[in-house]
């Protein structure tokens, strides 16, 4: 008995402490589960908060905020001989053309250039360090640049309208650009009126006279003088004035052009028609003179004549083949028809009188003012040509050769065949010397004239 209650008191006590074992696992478990739970949800809120707090910062930091500024150093200068603006990037950062614009004050006259311009000069739109972007104004606007001239310029970012650079060029300021966005106030403006015009038009000057072209302007504007249509002088004012002092032959149109001082658009002008002839110096008067000139030969002018009056009958004229005879007392003129470059003469002594027996010239033959032939002369003789005169003048161009001229029949050397001479000689009036036979004959290779009175000059 007590055997039986030993087994089922060991076997109850058994039993209990096994599931005493089993309780106490169980309360670790759900322990442990706690635990955990703490843990994954104080994960879980750090999460939302980080998500929170994200969504937040990037709401708030997705607005732009304020661009930053360039910073570049930019050296500007002007070359007056090409009419060109220079910029140069000196130093900073890369500056993007297509974000910057200029604004130039050429002479109180504003310029402008946007960022596409800027793009198609520049090439491209990065500008980087030591590179430089011309600006050439006369291309541009046709606007020449003077050593006195002023240049001022402001460059500008598109975007914020920050100034990059600003500062004269060139000169001193004349009128300053007031605004960096292009909104300056405009006044009303009126155009310039030129008047007093000196000298008048068309006017002849020689090329050792000094000429000053002048007006007066109804107000302070920009004057420009032109020259055949290209710049010549600047002069700003009232009172506009050019002096040229060393123009060379030719025929000039001068032109003055009043801008307004704001406004460029608002112009008035004048012009001169000039024409520049060289010095002519004195004919000096010569006689029984001697031209002689060895591979040169000048020409007579066209309407250069010779006239007499026959004192007898028997002389002819054959002009292309075609003969007119002449009788006494007939007025005979022969002129020039056209610049003659060569020909032939022989006019010698008939007692007082003159015999004409060459003159191989193309010629207008009159009769007592009338016309009779034109062309050619053939053969002449003239048996007895009385009261001749003569326009005749020849013009012998500089050629650097043996020269030889006289007169009082060789007592007065005017120019010696020693050494080689390359003036321009010129002879007027070329009339046979009384008691002497007059020649003459020139082309394209020598000169040769002999026995003849006249007026010449010698440059």
């Amino acid at each position: 008995m007590s055997e039986q209650y030993s087994w089922l008191e060991h076997t109850l006590t058994d039993n209990l402490l096994m599931q005493v074992r089993m309780n106490s696992r169980r309360t670790t478990f759900l322990e442990n589960t706690y635990a955990v739970s703490e843990i994954i949800g104080e994960v879980l809120m750090t999460a939302i908060a980080v998500l929170a707090f994200s969504i937040v910062a990037v709401f708030i930091l997705s607005y732009a905020s304020p661009q930053e500024k360039v910073h570049a150093d930019i050296q500007g200068w002007v070359d007056v001989d090409s009419d060109t603006i220079y910029l140069r990037h000196t130093g900073g950062e890369t500056i993007d053309v297509s974000g910057i614009r200029i604004v130039l004050d050429i002479n109180g006259t504003r310029r402008d250039l946007t960022s596409s311009e800027l793009v198609q000069i520049k090439g491209n739109t990065a500008w980087n360090l030591g590179e430089t972007i011309g600006i050439n104004t006369s291309e541009l606007w046709s606007d020449s640049i003077d050593q006195n001239d002023y240049v001022g310029m402001v460059m500008i970012t598109t975007d914020s309208n920050f100034v990059l650079k600003s500062g004269t060029l060139l000169g001193d300021a004349s009128n300053v650009i007031s605004s960096t966005n292009g909104s300056t106030p405009t006044p009303t403006l009126t155009a310039p009126v030129l008047s007093g015009q000196n000298p008048p038009t068309p006017y002849e000057s020689t090329t050792s006279q000094s000429v000053t072209f002048s007006a007066t302007s109804s107000q302070s504007s920009i004057n420009e003088f032109l020259l055949n249509g290209q710049h010549l002088a600047w002069s700003n004012g009232t009172s506009p004035s050019y002096t040229n002092t060393s123009a060379s032959e030719g025929t000039y149109m001068v032109t003055l052009i009043a801008k307004n001082t704001t406004n460029s658009l608002l112009t008035d002008s004048l012009a001169w028609t000039w024409t520049v002839t060289a010095e002519t110096p004195t004919p000096v008067s010569g006689v029984n003179m001697n031209l002689q000139k060895s591979y040169k030969g000048g020409y007579i002018a066209d309407g250069d004549y010779i006239k007499f009056r026959t004192g007898r009958s028997g002389s002819s004229i054959t002009i292309d083949g075609v003969t007119t005879g002449i009788r006494n007392n007939k007025n005979v003129m022969l002129v020039m028809n056209g610049q003659q470059t060569s020909g032939e003469s022989d006019i010698g002594r008939s007692g007082s009188s003159r015999r004409i027996t060459t003159y191989d010239f193309n010629v207008e033959f009159y009769m007592n003012d009338v016309l009779i032939n034109t062309g050619d002369i053939t053969s002449i003789y003239i048996s007895k040509a009385d009261n001749l005169e003569s326009t005749l003048s020849y013009y012998l161009p500089s050629d650097l050769s043996t020269t030889y001229l006289s007169e009082n029949g060789g007592s007065n050397v005017i120019i010696d065949w020693s050494p080689v001479n390359g003036s321009q000689i010129q002879l007027y009036n070329i009339t046979p010397s009384s008691g002497v036979n007059f020649r003459m004959e020139f082309d394209s290779a020598h000169t040769y004239i002999a026995g003849f009175d006249g007026d010449y000059t010698i440059n």
